[in-house]
């Protein structure tokens, strides 16, 4: 079992805001002198556009331009847009934009969203939950368009529903990219190639491995263990800075340690007994807290999805990248894959309490 070094708000950044990393804070003062919070009650839970806007030269007006010009496109799709400069206030309001601007004195908000340039304009594109869909470089008078075009996707993603009971279940999109999954998928095609017996425990090994899950007779599974270094650091690097925050806001609970990671193949015929499990319901487990799954290739496979029976017969299917969390004391299934070859990542989560 691992102990994950810990993590807080401000050092979780140190490594360059990338795409699907949670954004980080940005409380700063408007030209009217108030304190906006994007994290505020009034922002959140909205899609953003957020144009970084060091000095008004030709190419940041070359993209504000942009956006002045599709304000109702971005308003259709329920976005707030908002600018970030380092220019004095005086400047600022000579531009006369139609939307908040915020003034970075001290340009931490610069360097904490990995927009340093000083010439050049940046768009950071963030979903409704705060992380980051994508940051914009290139090309400052096309930088409106990719955004709305991203903003647009979300919208159609969004729908008003009403809901049946459903499981306590989190999902996190873009928790792992798709070249990290491509990578998670070659290890386990070349590596690890060592099978051992079905067990609990720490095994002593020492390099990747493999092992059938043979749990109420099902022949479909075989897992590999995650050993070697470089997969388990950029993995742990992932979870601590995408997923270990929206545990705690959701659940209120700190995750600082793991199992080993591995990472399933579900292939051919299930057998067996059809029935669900719980994760936590053996002595020699009782520790766990949530189980994370996180499908590595959701477009080659049919089937697989996860249920919940205790709550009906909903059935989850999360993106590529994306992971499902849920408490380890859910019953829960995974379904028999129908067609294609089913690659998930698996992590077992627990903390100090």
């Amino acid at each position: 079992m691992a102990q994950l070094p810990p993590t807080s708000p401000r050092t979780q950044f140190n490594a360059p805001l990338s795409a699907g990393d949670i954004a980080p804070d940005c409380a700063l003062k408007s030209l009217g002198g108030e304190i906006v919070d994007l994290r505020g009650d009034a922002v959140a839970g909205h899609p953003m556009a957020v144009l970084f806007c060091p000095r008004f030269t030709a190419p940041v007006l070359a993209a504000l331009e942009g956006f002045r010009s599709r304000l109702d496109a971005f308003a259709a799709c329920d976005a707030r847009l908002f600018a970030v400069t380092l220019e004095p206030a005086a400047a600022a309001m000579e531009q006369a934009l139609p939307f908040p601007v915020l003034l970075d004195r001290s340009g931490d908000t610069f360097r904490d969203f990995n927009t340093n340039s000083r010439d050049q304009p940046t768009v950071v594109v963030l979903r409704p939950n705060h992380h980051v869909l994508a940051i914009l470089k290139e090309a400052p008078e096309a930088q409106a368009q990719q955004s709305l075009a991203l903003l647009e996707r979300l919208a159609d993603e969004r729908h008003t529903a009403l809901v049946a009971p459903h499981p306590p279940v989190l999902i996190v999109p873009d928790v792992l990219s798709r070249t990290d999954c491509e990578r998670l998928i070659n290890v386990y095609r070349t590596r690890g190639n060592v099978f051992v017996e079905p067990r609990h425990g720490d095994d002593g090994m020492t390099t990747d491995y493999k092992m059938r899950i043979p749990e109420y007779g099902r022949g479909d599974r075989i897992d590999h263990w995650l050993i070697e270094a470089d997969m388990v650091n950029l993995i742990d690097t992932r979870l601590r800075r995408r997923l270990f925050p929206e545990i705690r806001r959701a659940f209120q609970y700190q995750i600082t340690r793991r199992e080993r990671m591995r990472i399933g193949c579900y292939e051919g015929m299930r057998g067996g007994e059809l029935h669900g499990h719980r994760d936590d319901s053996e002595a020699m487990v009782a520790y766990r807290r949530f189980a994370m799954s996180l499908n590595l290739n959701t477009e080659a496979f049919e089937g697989g999805e996860l249920r919940f029976p205790e709550f009906g017969d909903q059935r989850y299917r999360p993106d590529t990248g994306a992971a499902i969390v849920f408490s380890c004391s859910l019953l829960h299934e995974a379904m028999h894959v129908t067609a294609g070859t089913r690659y998930v990542l698996l992590a077992f989560l627990f903390g100090d309490r």
